[in-house]
């Protein structure tokens, strides 16, 4: 009787310094428990990237079924609808060719920049509001056309991880 009593004692001795430090966190998503589905519209591109739009949404409809907090869904079942624009595809030079033409850069990185409006689907209310960046980097080979849209891909995928993230846990 006195073991049991002092093994649960020191027990609770040791878990009650920990339990302040857990006080604020929460698991899943900061979202309203009503919001259950989302429908994820066409990126608008405004870029000069052609078919990008589509890259994107798709990486982005991926992403959310891969995250498992909001379910796909058509644009009348939605409790929520994701506006997404393209705003613009940035290449920044990142290593220059040191053998051959130094003022040749042979490494890039792929920048996406796109902007959402996340709104309820009934009232049309904004629920948020953001802007977000996608990024890959890709060793230019052959020309360049053909080397950035192997790297669209990577950026697509890390755009949408971004977006959902800020989808998701909403502030």
């Amino acid at each position: 009787m006195i073991y049991r009593y002092t093994a649960m004692m020191l027990g609770l001795a040791l878990v009650l310094p920990i339990l302040p430090g857990c006080v604020g966190y929460r698991l899943g998503s900061t979202l309203p428990p009503d919001v259950k589905a989302i429908y994820v519209k066409l990126f608008i591109n405004k870029c000069n990237e052609p078919l990008l739009e589509i890259d994107t949404t798709n990486a982005t409809i991926a992403e959310f079924q891969k995250d498992g907090t909001l379910r796909i869904v058509p644009g009348n079942e939605a409790d929520v609808i994701l506006e997404t624009t393209l705003n613009a595809m940035t290449l920044t030079p990142l290593r220059y060719d040191q053998t051959i033409d130094k003022a040749k850069p042979n490494e890039y990185r792929l920048t996406l920049h796109v902007s959402f409006v996340l709104k309820r689907a009934k009232s049309r209310e904004i629920m948020n509001e953001a802007s977000v960046i996608g990024e890959s980097t890709f060793v230019f080979i052959g020309n360049l056309n053909s080397s950035k849209r192997a790297a669209i891909p990577a950026a697509s995928e890390d755009l949408a991880k971004r977006i959902v993230e800020k989808v998701v846990e909403t502030w």
